[in-house]
């Protein structure tokens, strides 16, 4: 019978792990705006690995000097951003590098 309830216990501790070691990962739309910044305050990168590189500039420069809370810089959201950049159409492209409105119009989730 303790066999059992160690089994179980076991067994839901496995579950839990694994729901929140593969639950969807959350968007921030800062990164999407960092986008934004990136292609038209700092030129388009030349590679992703530049692009994630200027974004982390971005998110990290964000910080007040004087914030208690300064924000962390997340690849994960990062690259989502990115993938979510490069997946656009070359006209959504184009209209994006217009200037930081339209990019935004374009880029954050919900708003086109």
């Amino acid at each position: 019978m303790k066999h059992k309830k160690l089994i179980i216990i076991a067994l839901l501790a496995v579950a839990a792990g694994l729901y929140l070691f593969n639950k969807p990962h959350k968007q921030d739309p800062h990164y999407y705006a960092a986008v934004c910044v990136v292609i038209n305050d700092m030129g388009k990168p030349a590679s992703t690995a530049d692009f994630m590189q200027k974004m982390q500039e971005v998110i990290v420069n964000e910080n007040s000097s004087y914030a208690v809370d300064k924000v962390a810089f997340d690849a994960q959201s990062a690259q989502s951003a990115i993938g979510h950049y490069q997946a656009m159409s070359e006209q959504d492209k184009a209209q994006a590098a217009q200037g930081t409105d339209a990019c935004l119009s374009k880029m954050l989730p919900g708003v086109r």
